[in-house]
């Protein structure tokens, strides 16, 4: 039974597992919104209309973040490079 129910969740949540894992290495702040709004949607009365308010939110946010990546939270406000250049850097 735990096996059918865990290929249930991986099958119906694999793009939201795809996401949380580099979103929980790179911002925990923002990994922890994401869990809380999930939460919301799961355990409150009105959790489908959280949830149709945060889909035109989020949709709404990547559009700009299309035309505007800096709105990303990962990117360094310095525009620095990423971690690993930075590594090879202080060598």
């Amino acid at each position: 039974m735990g096996l059918e129910h865990g290929a249930y969740c991986l099958g119906c949540c694999w793009l939201l597992f795809v996401i949380l894992f580099p979103l929980g290495m790179m911002n925990v702040a923002a990994m922890a919104l994401i869990t809380l709004l999930i939460f919301a949607e799961k355990s409150t009365p009105l959790g489908r209309q959280l949830a149709g308010f945060a889909a035109v939110g989020l949709i709404a946010y990547g559009a700009l973040v299309v035309f505007m990546p800096d709105l990303l939270p990962t990117v360094m406000a310095d525009g620095g490079g990423s971690m690993q250049a930075d590594m090879q850097m202080g060598d």
